[in-house]
C-alpha cells in the first residue's frame, strides 16, 4: 500500500474492506490517516449490482471494485483472473493495473526501493502468487 507521498489516491469498497480478514485494523487506520478512502456501498444501485455479479460470475468485493470504478472514473487494482478480464470488458484497457504495477509506483513514489520492491516480488511468488517471470530492472524508475 502506497502512501500519501505517492500520486494515487487510494479507494475502497465496504465490501471488499470486509473481505480483509486479520488486516481490517490497518485499513481502518490508515482510512483515519487520510491514505484511504472508503467509499460506502449504499450509493450502488442494486440492479446494477446484481448485473455485474451475474454478468461476470465475479464474488461481491469485485463486482464492488467494477461499479465504484465505473461511478467515480477511478482505476482498479486486481491480480484476480476473471475480475481483471470483467474489469477490462466493462471499464477499458487504461482503467485496470496489477499489483506489480502498484510496487513500481511506490518504488518511483520513493516510498520502496526497487531492490525491496524485487525482494517482495519474488517473496509474493515464493508464496504462491500467480505473477509473470519479471527482471529486477522492472521496478526501476
Amino acid at each position: 500500500m502506497c502512501l500519501p507521498s505517492s500520486r494515487f489516491v487510494y479507494h475502497m469498497g465496504t465490501i471488499v474492506r470486509g473481505e480483509c480478514g486479520e488486516v481490517t485494523h490497518y485499513i481502518d487506520d490508515q482510512a483515519r490517516k487520510g491514505r484511504i478512502v472508503i467509499l460506502p456501498g449504499s450509493i450502488i444501485a442494486p440492479l446494477q449490482f446484481a448485473e455485474i455479479l451475474h454478468r461476470y460470475e465475479l464474488g461481491l468485493g469485485e463486482s464492488e471494485c467494477i461499479l465504484h470504478a465505473d461511478e467515480r472514473d477511478l482505476t482498479i487494482c486486481t491480480d484476480d483472473k476473471a475480475a481483471r478480464a470483467a474489469a477490462l470488458s466493462y471499464l477499458g484497457n487504461d482503467r485496470v493495473v496489477g499489483s506489480l504495477r502498484l510496487v513500481r509506483e511506490c518504488v518511483c513514489a520513493g516510498i520502496t526501493t526497487s531492490h525491496q520492491a524485487y525482494v517482495g516480488y519474488e517473496s509474493m511468488r515464493a508464496k504462491g502468487a500467480f505473477l509473470p517471470d519479471m527482471d529486477a530492472s522492472y521496478f526501476d524508475c
